[in-house]
């Protein structure tokens, strides 16, 4: 009787983990991504795309646990008229833990998409192995890319998950980009922190703010982290940081380029 329902138990477990849709998670600790190099992926998408004077993105930030907003936001995104926005942009904090399964459902959602989406690290991706998560998933931490004349420079700024070390952010990598991209129009800039955050290293804060605002064509900064919008020129320069809300607030930021013009505002879905 007992090896018929051993055998009974055996069957139904073999039944039920076939039926999942990926492998079975046997840690949260595990590294085993459903895909790999999604930014690279996405923006070749982009820059695939003929290069327009005029385009919109979208910026997002904080999906963590923002479940049922984020398949809305990707039905909402894939019923607009084609071509009323490039891409999107992604502020960080997927997860919430840095876990395996957390990076998966995000990926779950964003496959689902019309248009590419480009997604940096947040402070709470870089918990547990998610740092590693995040490496695989996406590619680097800081990297930049151009759609016609606008280029971005994307940058991990969270500083207090390294202690305050020194590392983060590197603005001598920056100071490179901006460089190397000083013939464009206009520059874009995107981290999870603000630099007047105190998640940020504060004694990078006034050479932040003097590397930005020495570049001509600096724009426009995008921000997450704090899960409410709210946009300042942090440094008096006519540069507006601006900070998007969590996705939980259904709440996004549009983002217009019309030469080097550039405006925002905040929209919900």
């Amino acid at each position: 009787m007992i090896r018929v329902y051993l055998v009974f138990i055996f069957t139904l477990s073999s039944l039920l983990l076939s039926s999942c849709k990926r492998p079975f998670e046997y840690s949260v600790l595990e590294v085993r991504p459903l895909a790999k190099d999604l930014n690279t992926i996405n923006i070749e998408k982009i820059q695939s795309l003929k290069p327009k004077d005029h385009f919109t993105f979208f910026f997002i930030s904080d999906t963590q646990v923002a479940y049922d907003q984020l398949e809305s936001f990707v039905k909402m995104v894939n019923k607009l008229p084609q071509d009323s926005v490039s891409f999107i942009l992604n502020g960080g904090d997927v997860a919430d833990y840095g876990t395996n399964f957390e990076y998966n459902y995000y990926y779950d959602n964003i496959k689902k998409l019309n248009v590419p989406i480009v997604t940096i690290i947040g402070n709470h991706d870089m918990l547990g192995n998610g740092r590693e998560l995040y490496k695989q998933y996406f590619g680097p931490e800081d990297f930049s890319f151009s759609f016609g004349e606008t280029g971005f420079i994307l940058f991990n700024s969270n500083s207090r998950e390294v202690a305050f070390d020194g590392s983060l952010p590197n603005l001598s990598w920056v100071e490179n980009e901006i460089k190397s991209i000083e013939n464009k129009r206009n520059i874009i800039y995107l981290s999870h922190i603000t630099p007047d955050n105190f998640d940020y290293d504060q004694s990078k804060k006034a050479q932040h703010g003097k590397l930005i605002s020495s570049a001509t064509n600096s724009r426009l900064s995008l921000h997450g982290h704090t899960h409410s919008y709210h946009e300042a020129e942090v440094f008096n320069d006519g540069i507006p940081y601006v900070t998007t809300a969590t996705l939980r607030r259904r709440s996004y930021v549009k983002v217009a380029v019309h030469g080097d013009s550039i405006s925002y505002s905040q929209e919900f879905f």
